[in-house]
């Protein structure tokens, strides 16, 4: 589909820009990094450099021309592409004989595909129903007589929370693992790809910054078996960590893997041996793995997963990524800032599919700046170890595709681990290894409840914790409040950093919503300047008639911090008047949320 160019807002004070001179013309080829036009701003000529590649379609603003910022100026197309002969970029005003003019601001609205968050089965429809509309299936105990209260299976950032949070509570608890202390997240996913990426951030300062924030290098030799050395070493201090709160806790752990046998019997397998292990309430937190749809043969050392590439034995030259969520996105930026040559390929319309659209763009094109190829709209048919090379085909625009590479991660989402614990022995509900829980996460089985990944999306850390504690509090009659999964933070750690909580632009208006947004770029902000990261936005979602906080979205640097204020915000229901009257230290990026509020009246003072 075809690419709008906006007027990018180029200097703090710039509302608007003069066209000087197109470098390129139309039919040329569009490289990232090359200078395509120079702009006169209110204090200089400053050039505007590629970021989508394509072909330049048509100029919209010719020379001469003054254009608002956030107007577009000009339409970008895939080689061979064909584009309507009556395509209008978003925004545009139709006048004969004048240059396009669209309302000022830092980065254009772009309207959204249609792929939103699959609604959460089984959980309350808002996550704020109160005590009488409770979703809840019937209460009762696993074993009467049972030697524990509690047995929780699993230690994941869901099983260990609950585990601590029960015994805190006066509960005997146990809790059965079969691998280590703080399932996937602490082990093989959150913590140690933080760890990777941080060494990934270093390197892109360094490369792109370094000369400019005067540290006499601008050049590195990444080492990724130290990288991963060091991300090792962290998660086995902090599993090391949570054995130590087990102790301090008086919480059992019992070593093995968990299955339910047939009469209500509870049992645990280690080294060949078998145990029955009673209680009177059971919490399944058996977490998930890593899909793959039919054709990806995944073989662990040429077609991978997430562990592998925790992992790997070397750097590979050309790494293909298929899925661009969270996890693909974070790989693909760790790899490309060790050496590796990236291809990502996404089956929706946009990257990072369950974030606004417009800040995805801003990823992808900081991406294709990073050399980082993109392939959206693509099926993949099968992915597969030929001779020892990645061989990956895949469907886009109609035409059949095939790329190589040495190594390929498939990153297409999480599947619940169901299917070995003997749930056919329980009358627990399970579809697509997804476990049927209420408000409360009960199952249909008396005694036996279940959190976390296990129980379908969101498939996040945070949220696993915040179940367990909740399902706790609720065996312990302390009429906990339902999870709030309406306002659930959404993270995506690589650079530019993504944050958000709440409804898109596009689900507030499908909503039925009438909307005021805000937007605030990184670039005008003093604090990015000084930490040489401009690159971003924050934006902000108000119902119009209420001044609600439907949603808010950053993308830059630091978002994943930033966005728990403007969380929290939608948790205290604070509105636009009460966000717009607070005051906001500076410098800081957090000035960048209030400018973002008062744009969204038209009151924004660094725009």
């Amino acid at each position: 589909m075809p690419i709008d160019l906006f007027m990018t807002q180029l200097s703090p004070t710039m509302t608007e820009g003069k066209i000087a001179r197109w470098l390129k013309k139309e039919g040329d080829e569009l490289v990232s990094g090359e200078v395509m036009a120079e702009i006169e701003t209110d204090k200089a000529t400053m050039e505007m450099e590629v970021i989508d590649e394509g072909i330049l379609h048509k100029i919209l603003s010719p020379e001469g021309s003054i254009v608002p910022v956030g107007a577009p100026i000009a339409v970008i197309a895939e080689e061979d592409e064909e584009v309507p002969a009556d395509y209008e970029p978003e925004g545009m005003v139709a006048a004969a004989g004048e240059a396009p003019v669209a309302e000022a601001a830092p980065l254009a609205a772009e309207s959204a595909p249609a792929v939103q968050p699959a609604p959460v089965t089984a959980h309350a429809a808002d996550g704020q129903a109160d005590e009488h509309e409770l979703n809840l299936k019937s209460a009762g105990v696993f074993n009467a007589d049972g030697e524990y209260d509690v047995v929780i299976i699993g230690a994941g950032p869901g099983g260990y929370v609950a585990a601590i949070r029960a015994a805190q509570l006066g509960f005997k608890v146990a809790c059965i693992e079969s691998t280590h202390l703080g399932g996937i997240c602490l082990n093989w996913g959150c913590i140690p790809t933080k760890a990777l990426l941080r060494t990934a951030e270093v390197v892109n300062v360094i490369k792109h910054h370094g000369a400019e924030l005067g540290l006499g290098v601008s050049d590195t030799n990444p080492d990724i078996e130290q990288a991963v050395k060091r991300s090792r070493g962290i998660s086995d201090k902090l599993n090391k960590g949570i054995g130590f709160l087990f102790k301090k806790n008086k919480i059992e752990h019992i070593e093995g893997f968990a299955t339910f046998e047939a009469g209500n019997k509870l049992m645990v397998e280690k080294d060949g041996e078998k145990k029955q292990v009673t209680a009177k309430h059971v919490i399944v937190a058996t977490g998930a793995r890593a899909r793959a749809f039919p054709g990806m043969e995944v073989d662990g050392e040429v077609v991978i997963t997430y562990m592998k590439a925790l992992v790997p034995e070397k750097l590979p030259e050309n790494l293909i990524v298929i899925g661009s969520g969270a996890i693909g996105m974070e790989f693909a930026y760790f790899y490309n800032a060790m050496g590796s040559n990236v291809t990502v390929i996404e089956a929706a319309d946009q990257v990072l599919p369950l974030e606004d659209h417009e800040i995805s763009r801003v990823v992808e094109r900081s991406f294709k700046k990073q050399k980082i190829k993109i392939i959206t709209g693509a099926m993949v048919s099968s992915a597969k170890n030929v001779k020892g090379k990645a061989v990956v085909e895949y469907t886009a625009k109609g035409k059949e595709e095939k790329i190589e590479g040495d190594v390929c991660l498939v990153a297409v989402g999480v599947l619940g681990n169901t299917d070995k614990i003997g749930t056919e022995n329980t009358s627990m509900k399970v579809e697509r290894n997804q476990i049927e829980v209420d408000d409360y996460y009960r199952t249909d089985h008396a005694g036996i409840y279940a959190i976390g990944d296990v129980i379908g999306a969101p498939a996040l850390a945070h949220v696993a914790s915040h179940e367990g504690i909740v399902c706790i509090e609720a065996i312990a009659d302390k009429n906990p409040h339902p999870v709030d999964y309406g306002n659930v933070p959404g993270c995506t750690y690589c650079q530019p950093q993504v944050g958000s909580c709440g409804l898109t632009e596009k689900a507030a208006k499908e909503a039925g919503h009438e909307i005021k947004v805000g937007r605030m770029s990184y670039a005008p902000n003093g604090k990015a300047m000084g930490l040489a990261e401009t690159e971003g936005m924050v934006k902000t979602i108000f119902d119009a008639a209420t001044g609600e906080l439907l949603g808010a979205h950053i993308v830059g640097a630091e978002a994943t911090e930033l966005i728990v204020s403007l969380q929290l915000a939608r948790t205290l229901e604070t509105t636009e008047e009460d966000l717009a009257h607070h005051m906001f230290p500076h410098p800081t990026l957090s000035e960048m949320i209030h400018e973002s509020v008062l744009d969204s009246d038209g009151k924004a003072i660094h725009i």
